[in-house]
């Protein structure tokens, strides 16, 4: 542990009392660079400058509620195939006026075939997106899919200029290494009554840095901490209401990634999952509100059944183990080879936390656990997302098929059935399916929600959690207090 805390020693006071001068933040992830979200998936400190520079048509505040951005306001057809968005007056960073035509062009671009954007098989309902006036613009789809306003404010569904800019509220200033200056971008005069926005200096550096910069008083917020960096945290004891950690959802856990051996029986999967003490888990990383999960889906959303649970739920988990040993000593009553799981996970305070866990949970039950240097080595990947929007076809289509060596087929089914149904019942129904057959497959093995940890300074008095964990800097301060 020594090693990751050394920054914490060595980094210089700097702190400050006052509530005045520009907002310094720090991203756990890399410099703050400009990247397009269709030709590259953007990391945390990157997903924040895009959130400053360039906006969506709809955004998130700091309560993760949908309000306007690039749009002013928008309706949705009776039928659920329409969304029409009014655009306000904005301006491109060369002074040019933005048009419908851009904004549909710019968007198209997320859903080609060949944008890598992580949004882009979410939007799949998306059938036609084109401009009806120099101020408006439609969405056409081939299917209702209410979480589609979720889907919009995201920070990947931006809309940027060619040149890789955006209209604001934030434009880039000086840059001295991995920290850039923000200030806010001139406004037109329909909206200069709007308070002004504060000066952001924003940083992207590593964990161990971002927790002692704050710890020392040299910057107010950190974003982007994650289960891998909590232990950091736990040592450098920062005052507890500055901890702030988000009710997240979305999926952590573990995907099967090589269906072979033992891992090719269901029943054999579902082993590793019954094995794991879940409550033991969450006390070894102690991060208060932090939950345990057994079903995929945390809530039904809009599939036609609640949740479903692996067939193993119902047992505590002293049956779970016992269960689970049952079925290792039958399957070596047949095959007396060890049964082993190859496992990868890069290095960081909170994988070996997670892997010592891991490792003793599926010893006691016969399964011994090899830590790998390698993905590719790897028979399981580690699944650490939050969810995009509230939405079951999210949750399932991100574990049905982790590899091409474990899929489950009929879960695809289900899922292309339902991405296609013509009626929000028939879509339930298939949802409801698909969740069944991949909880009884042993695929993908949940183990708690998504921790997701920032540290706020309380100058920063709009700072809340959210569902979303998505913090923008543009709902950190109110003005006047």
């Amino acid at each position: 542990m020594r090693r990751w805390l050394l920054p914490l020693l060595l980094l210089a006071a700097c702190s400050r009392s006052d509530d005045q001068g520009p907002i310094r933040v720090s991203v756990i992830g890399g410099p703050p660079t400009m990247v397009d979200p269709s030709r590259k998936q953007p990391d945390a400190t990157q997903r924040v400058l895009l959130g400053a520079v360039a906006e969506t048509l709809v955004a998130y505040d700091e309560e993760a509620q949908i309000g306007p951005a690039l749009a002013q306001r928008w309706i949705v057809t009776s039928d659920g195939l329409s969304a029409i968005f009014r655009l306000r007056p904005a301006i491109w960073p060369n002074g040019k006026s933005v048009t419908s035509e851009e904004v549909a062009r710019r968007a198209r671009g997320i859903i080609t075939p060949n944008s890598r954007n992580p949004l882009r098989d979410a939007f799949d309902s998306i059938e036609e997106i084109n401009p009806t006036t120099p101020d408006v613009i439609e969405f056409r789809l081939t299917v209702p899919r209410p979480p589609l306003f979720e889907l919009l404010a995201q920070p990947e569904a931006s809309i940027l200029s060619r040149a890789m800019g955006g209209t604001g509220p934030y434009q880039p200033g000086k840059r001295v290494g991995s920290t850039v200056a923000l200030t806010q971008r001139v406004k037109p005069p329909e909206e200069s009554k709007e308070p002004p926005l504060p000066d952001i200096s924003l940083t992207g550096e590593r964990a161990a840095l971002a927790v002692a910069r704050f710890i020392q008083g040299g910057s107010d917020l950190v974003l982007g901490g994650t289960y891998r960096d909590w232990p950091l945290v736990q040592v450098a004891q920062p005052p507890n209401r500055t901890i702030r950690i988000d009710p997240a959802e979305g999926l952590f856990g573990l995907s099967v990634l090589k269906s072979r051996g033992w891992l090719a029986d269901p029943e054999m999967r579902q082993v590793l999952g019954m094995a794991i003490d879940r409550d033991a888990l969450l006390d070894a990383f102690k991060a208060p509100g932090w939950l345990g999960a057994l079903p995929i889906l945390p809530q039904r959303y809009r599939s036609a059944t609640d949740p479903a649970f692996p067939p193993w739920a119902a047992f505590d988990i002293a049956g779970r183990i016992a269960e689970a040993q049952r079925r290792v000593q039958a399957w070596r009553a047949t095959d007396p080879e060890p049964l082993q799981v190859r496992l990868y996970l890069p290095p960081s305070p909170g994988n070996t936390l997670l892997y010592g866990r891991l490792a003793a949970d599926w010893r006691r039950v016969g399964i011994e656990t090899v830590r790998v240097t390698k993905p590719s080595q790897s028979d399981l990947a580690i699944v650490d997302e939050v969810a995009p929007a509230g939405s079951a076809l999210w949750y399932l289509d991100t574990v049905a098929c982790p590899s091409a060596d474990a899929c489950s087929d009929e879960a695809l089914d289900a899922l292309e059935g339902a991405r296609n149904a013509q009626s929000l019942l028939d879509r339930s129904v298939q949802l409801a399916t698909a969740d069944r057959v991949l909880a009884n497959s042993g695929l993908y093995i949940p183990l708690t929600r998504p921790l997701r940890w920032s540290l706020a300074s309380p100058r920063l008095n709009q700072f809340k959690e959210n569902a979303r964990a998505w913090h923008p800097l543009t709902h950190l301060r109110r003005a006047g207090r």
